[in-house]
């Protein structure tokens, strides 16, 4: 994206406030609803929906549920809301840029910036943190600055970086991604390793930005964290995609490829392979050797791909 149409989105959205209300495998929910609503269905018959692209949510035990309630054979919205659990983890969206034009260092296939979708903690939650971990200030020990996380009080869970070509009608995901359920992770696994030799060691002693206990910093990391870890990444898709289809009114998305993404966005490192493997087929993308418009008329990232064997994207039309 150019800088005037990121500042655009943000002048027009970025105050808004969204909350999504996450539960495990609500994203097949929502994408039944949006296919009914792509198709102008009013209900989908179970047993074609059994035979159809939807067939992949059919395993699930929500769908199990739905299923269960749907004595009529046909299936409508209100089932799916029907099914919504009571108890749920609530995610803060919020939007911000990433990018001036330096694809070496931003990781973006093309010299231009990208749209970020924030996923944040709660307010319970990050109470939570403070009480457990007492970091010095609003940089704690699990998040990095140089990544497009919120720097303040409001704590960056995972984010998801986007270019949008609104003449094309195209939205490509570049990366979805979480510094903070690693760097606690490993920040744990640090002071375990220092605690087997010398039992008396505190967390701060091994990292200077933790001031809780060894207890409560276990807790959070083991217990508090828990949760986040098996839905963190599917609620970030389906964040990007109700954004994607409902604010910004595009219904293609792209999403990169393992080895493509990490050749036209030149990473050296290797990113969590099940994030661009995965992920993207859970969520019915299908693969496609066919780069994104947008993509093709850059004449710069039209080079990058012809220097790519075999280069792939995933693509979703909701």
């Amino acid at each position: 994206m150019k800088p005037e149409d990121v500042s655009e989105v943000l002048s027009c959205l970025a105050d808004e406030r969204r909350v999504l209300h996450y539960f495990k495998d609500r994203y097949c929910l929502d994408l039944i609803d949006f296919e009914m609503q792509r198709q102008g269905a009013t209900f989908f018959k179970v047993n074609e929906l059994k035979k159809s692209s939807m067939a992949r949510f059919m395993n699930k035990p929500i769908m199990a549920q739905v299923l269960k309630e749907c004595g009529s054979g046909k299936l409508d919205c209100y089932d799916l809301q029907k099914a919504y659990p009571t108890e749920h983890t609530p995610l803060v969206l919020n939007l911000t840029r990433w990018g001036d034009g330096d694809r070496g260092y931003d990781q973006t296939s093309r010299n231009q910036c990208n749209l970020v979708l924030q996923v944040n903690f709660d307010g319970g939650h990050v109470s939570e943190y403070n009480r457990r971990i007492k970091p010095d200030d609003d940089y704690g020990p699990f998040e990095f600055w140089g990544h497009p996380v919120n720097e303040g009080k409001r704590k960056t869970l995972s984010w998801v970086r986007m270019d949008i070509d609104f003449s094309t009608g195209e939205v490509l995901i570049e990366e979805i991604q979480s510094d903070w359920l690693r760097q606690a992770s490993r920040a744990l696994a640090r002071v375990k390793r220092c605690r087997s030799k010398e039992p008396a060691i505190k967390p701060n002693d091994v990292d200077s930005d933790i001031h809780g206990k060894y207890e409560d910093l276990e807790h959070y990391v083991e217990c508090t964290l828990k949760p986040y870890r098996k839905l963190w990444a599917e609620a970030s898709m389906l964040a990007a995609i109700k954004f994607i289809r409902e604010e910004l009114g595009i219904s293609t998305i792209f999403y990169h490829s393992f080895d493509t993404g990490k050749k036209i966005k030149k990473v050296f490192d290797s990113p969590p392979k099940s994030v661009y493997t995965q992920l993207p087929k859970q969520f019915g993308f299908e693969l496609s050797d066919q780069a994104p418009e947008f993509l093709r008329a850059d004449k710069f990232s039209r080079r990058c791909i012809k220097a790519i064997e075999n280069p792939h994207w995933f693509r979703l039309d909701v």
